[in-house]
């Protein structure tokens, strides 16, 4: 069914668009080609149409200029009062946003700023217990918290650990 409702949409436009075109050929043959040979006959055989066109030409012209500057002024006008409210509405937002952003931001410096406090101080415990250790005779090698006994244990053999 829906194949058959495509296939009567589509005939159903080409045969509006044949209809349209000849209705459209008959108009240009019956109106269209008549009015342009009479006013092609109108303005090379007739001087007072052309002289017509010009005047009006020639005098619209500055008011034409004076319509589209006014035209560019009031798009200007226009343009700049939307800019500016589109500077203000992004400012408050920006506000806005920065009303939340700084608050979060400081206090995830905060706690960024904790947590590396306390792995830097983790760190240096280790590093403590560590010489503290190799000073007891607890481990040997000082890079190996867990001594080559307990490293020999797991099967596995450190080799500075014979040094």
């Amino acid at each position: 069914t829906i194949d058959s409702a495509k296939d009567v949409g589509t005939s159903a436009y080409e045969t509006a668009s044949r209809i349209r075109h000849g209705y459209m050929q008959t108009l240009n043959s019956y109106i269209g080609q008549p009015t342009l040979k009479y006013a092609n006959y109108l303005w090379e055989k007739f001087p007072p149409v052309r002289w017509l066109v010009y005047t009006l030409a020639a005098l619209n012209s500055i008011p034409l200029a004076a319509f589209i500057g006014w035209s560019i002024l009031t798009f200007g006008v226009v343009t700049a009062l939307a800019g500016v409210g589109i500077v203000v509405s992004q400012g408050f937002f920006m506000f806005l946003g920065f009303a939340v952003f700084i608050p979060v931001s400081f206090c995830l410096l905060c706690l960024a700023g904790i947590w590396a406090t306390i792995a830097t101080g983790l760190w240096a415990s280790l590093g403590v217990a560590n010489f503290g250790l190799v000073q007891l005779g607890v481990v040997k090698n000082p890079k190996n918290l867990y001594g080559p006994k307990r490293i020999a244990e797991a099967g596995i053999h450190d080799r500075d650990a014979n040094r």
